[in-house]
């Protein structure tokens, strides 16, 4: 037995990882603070609907507050019906696509993200922009940000997104992987003609050479309305339903290097396709359109101490897999029970933190070759593409 109170956890980043484990850790009865980099003025781009599967809805069941949870699932959507695979000119050419599993709901990322801020209150930090951390020899751990502010804790996790500062300071080694792809996306107001592109699960298009994907995010309730009913207090933004597109520029593109304007790249694209297509990306809401360049990175083990990792600071995974908001939600669960099980006195922490890194490492780097084998779907390998 050791003695009891694991002390301040201190997690760097506010995405929707490191947001799932400081509900966790509350809920556990554990001192929390967040710090993320962004100064909390808006919202960032990093995509639009994702698919949460059973992991993740039962990893938000057992952190959140109910009325929170609650208003997850009344703003989700549906992800049942057929998956669709089209020819450039809407030929359908399969009505069976492999897709998510019908207890998958469609959520959309920026409207979650700000449910899990919710009854967080002061325990989150925004303009903290890590520049370093270190161990202290009396046990602690000390942050350090760029306004020349610190915190102090007994255990620091790196929450902070593909790019972790975290992670490059405690495995400098590991860097990136390339995937020579850039994704260019947005999403569109759904419209009955829109709609109709996308009536089940999801829609794969393919033309010659590209591919685009779309999927719908078909609102149960209107966030805000949803939010001022179930969950006073709670400030949501005015969504409305939309679809979501995704293009995946290929690597001998001069463009899937340059940057530019994402809506007319996917257009000059898909030129000659069919007029709903064309009309779908011309219609989109450009304050919702950009690209980004597409990577990836397994992770190799680190010395057990009290910085640690989760989500894609750890584990970046393609978005073809799908699976980067579940594994990281399952990430924030699973290193709560570990700390929860230190506060009780029940284990040492350097024990449940070679637990919880050993988990995490077999469970995300699975979910990396997920992704990887999931991109072969939408893409053909280098060696087949036309010169």
């Amino acid at each position: 037995m050791t003695e009891q109170g694991v002390g301040r956890v201190l997690v760097i980043g506010a995405g929707l990882g490191g947001l799932t484990l400081a509900h966790a850790l509350v809920r556990a009865g554990i001192d929390v603070r967040v710090y993320e980099a962004d100064d909390g003025s808006g919202e960032r781009f990093q995509g639009y609907r994702i698919g949460l599967a059973e992991p993740g809805l039962a990893a938000l069941r057992a952190s959140l507050p109910r009325r929170l949870y609650d208003l997850v699932e009344i703003t989700s959507g549906s992800l049942t019906g057929p998956g669709l695979l089209f020819d450039e000119q809407l030929t359908v050419l399969s009505r069976d696509l492999a897709g998510p599993s019908a207890e998958t709901r469609a959520v959309d990322r920026q409207v979650l993200r700000r449910i899990l801020l919710g009854d967080l209150g002061d325990r989150v930090a925004h303009g903290k922009r890590l520049r370093g951390f270190a161990e202290e020899p009396d046990g602690s751990v000390t942050a350090r940000f760029a306004d020349g502010t610190q915190a102090t804790g007994a255990v620091l996790v790196g929450a902070d997104g593909g790019n972790s500062v975290v992670r490059q300071h405690l495995v400098p080694e590991v860097g990136l992987v390339d995937s020579d792809l850039c994704g260019a996306m947005g999403r569109t107001p759904i419209t009955d003609r829109f709609l109709r592109l996308v009536p089940g699960r999801g829609t794969m298009v393919k033309g010659p050479g590209v591919t685009l994907m779309l999927g719908r995010m078909q609102f149960d309730r209107e966030p805000s309305e949803a939010a001022a009913e179930f969950a006073p207090g709670l400030d949501l933004p005015y969504r409305d339903s939309y679809v979501r597109w995704v293009l995946l520029v290929p690597p001998e593109h001069p463009a899937a290097t340059e940057s530019g304007d994402a809506r007319e790249l996917v257009l000059e694209l898909i030129d000659g396709w069919h007029p709903d297509l064309r009309d779908l990306v011309r219609s989109a809401d450009m304050s919702a359109v950009g690209r980004s360049k597409i990577y990836d990175r397994p992770m190799p083990s680190w010395p057990v101490g009290r910085v640690t990792l989760l989500g894609d600071a750890a584990h970046l995974t393609l978005a073809s897999g799908g699976n980067g908001a579940n594994t990281a939600m399952q990430d924030a669960v699973r290193l709560s029970a570990r700390l929860a099980e230190v506060d009780r006195g029940e284990r040492d922490l350097t024990s449940a933190l070679g637990e919880y890194q050993a988990d995490l490492l077999d469970r995300g780097n699975a979910a990396v070759e997920h992704g990887k084998e999931a991109l072969k779907r939408f893409v053909r390998p280098r060696s087949q593409a036309t010169p």
